[in-house]
């Protein structure tokens, strides 16, 4: 397994333990001269309706964090949908964006390199030279991560997947096999095995240190109030630069 892999199969434990997961304080301090710096709410029509906040400019979209509502629901089906959503947004869609944030130019280079290889696969059955190397990865979405474990629910053995952004990176993979019985569907014990590929566009042994210093610095405007109670207290209160 190769070390961009590894740091981020994990992805939701990692940022559960910097107090991302899943936060959720109504006693929040509110900003002052001393205190973490203000929230910036913009102007309602500011960004598209799909919007739900920004982080360093980059768009997080409530699209994107109901995706992976149905997945958070059955890992947990004990939660509230709003503890759902704040699931999704931590381990899934938050790093993503905060990576994405920091090098759109070699995000987007990696993209093509990504499209180009995966279509070559689905064409010839061959790599190109400068594939990536695979990853066989075994277990349940606590091993294989959230991501592809999600798309294999609706997948046949034997089928690449899209491709899909991850943190730090662009994925895809082969889906090898699944212990899914026929009429039995996808349950948190599921175990799956595939074949992985990640075209990374940050630093490998440095991504995850990048991905958290985004989280934790970068400025974050909020479009639609009504989901600010979904996002870590830790990502709205940034540190008041006049008190460093």
């Amino acid at each position: 397994m190769n070390r961009l892999t590894s740091r981020w199969i994990a992805a939701g434990a990692l940022f559960a333990a910097a107090g991302l997961g899943g936060c959720d304080d109504p006693h929040a301090p509110k900003a002052s001269s001393k205190s973490p710096s203000p929230i910036v709410r913009v102007a309602p029509g500011t960004y598209p309706d799909d919007v739900a906040f920004t982080i360093g400019g980059m768009p997080v979209h409530k699209s994107a964090i109901d995706e992976f509502v149905p997945l958070m629901k059955l890992i947990d089906p004990h939660l509230s949908e709003a503890s759902h959503r704040r699931a999704a947004l931590a381990n899934v869609v938050l790093p993503m964006v905060a990576g994405a944030a920091l090098d759109p130019e070699a995000r987007e280079q990696a993209f093509q390199k990504a499209q180009r290889v995966l279509a070559a696969v689905r064409e010839t059955g061959e790599f190109p030279e400068d594939a990536p190397e695979a990853n066989y990865l075994t277990g349940t979405w606590k091993e294989v991560g959230l991501i592809p474990f999600k798309a294999s629910m609706e997948m046949e053995p034997g089928t690449y997947s899209d491709l899909h952004e991850s943190p730090a990176a662009w994925t895809f993979f082969k889906l090898i096999a699944t212990n899914v019985e026929d009429g039995e569907t996808f349950t948190p014990r599921t175990e799956i095995t595939i074949q992985r590929y990640d075209i990374p566009y940050l630093p490998d042994e440095a991504s995850q240190d990048l991905i958290q210093s985004a989280i934790d610095t970068l400025p974050v405007e909020i479009a639609d109030e009504a989901w600010e109670h979904i996002i870590p207290p830790i990502v709205l209160y940034k540190p008041n630069p006049s008190q460093q």
